[in-house]
C-alpha cells in the first residue's frame, strides 16, 4: 500500500528538489523549475516518521535514477555515502534507531512552518 502524500510531503520535496538545485544528483541532469521528472528520493523510506522529514535523508533524482536506486541498493548507499557529511549520516542512522519518535511528533504544524521557511529560503523568497 503506498503512502499517502500529505502537505509535509509536498513542502519537503520541493525542499530537496530546490536544495539541490533541480538536478539529479546522480546522472545530473538539470531541470527547470517545477517541472515534473525529478523526484525527491529518500534514502531510508517515508513509512518512518523519524526520518521522513530529515534533509539528510532524501535528494532529488529523475525518475529514471530513482527507479535504478530501488532496484541496485548497493549503488543507491553509494550515492547517499557520497552526498552527506558523515554528521548528517549519522544524525539519520540516529533517527531511524529512535523507535519513539511517532507520527504526532513530526507532523506538527510547527515543523509544517518550519519546512515552509528553510523552502522560502532556497528559492529567495525570504
Amino acid at each position: 500500500m503506498a503512502i499517502k502524500r500529505d502537505k509535509w510531503d509536498a513542502v519537503f520535496s520541493d525542499l530537496i528538489r530546490y536544495r539541490d538545485n533541480w538536478t539529479c544528483q546522480r546522472c545530473k541532469k538539470k531541470y527547470k523549475v517545477k517541472t515534473r521528472g525529478l523526484h525527491c528520493s529518500h534514502f531510508l523510506g517515508r513509512s518512518s516518521y523519524a526520518t521522513r522529514l530529515e534533509p539528510a535523508n532524501a535528494m532529488a533524482l529523475c525518475m529514471g535514477c530513482h527507479r535504478h536506486v530501488s532496484s541496485f541498493p548497493l549503488d543507491h548507499i553509494q550515492l547517499w555515502e557520497g552526498k552527506f557529511t558523515q554528521e548528517e549520516k549519522d544524525r539519520v542512522k540516529s533517527l531511524r534507531r529512535d523507535t519513539s519518535i511517532k507520527k504526532r511528533d513530526v507532523l506538527t504544524e510547527e515543523n509544517y512552518k518550519a519546512l515552509k521557511l528553510m523552502l522560502m529560503k532556497y528559492t529567495g523568497e525570504l
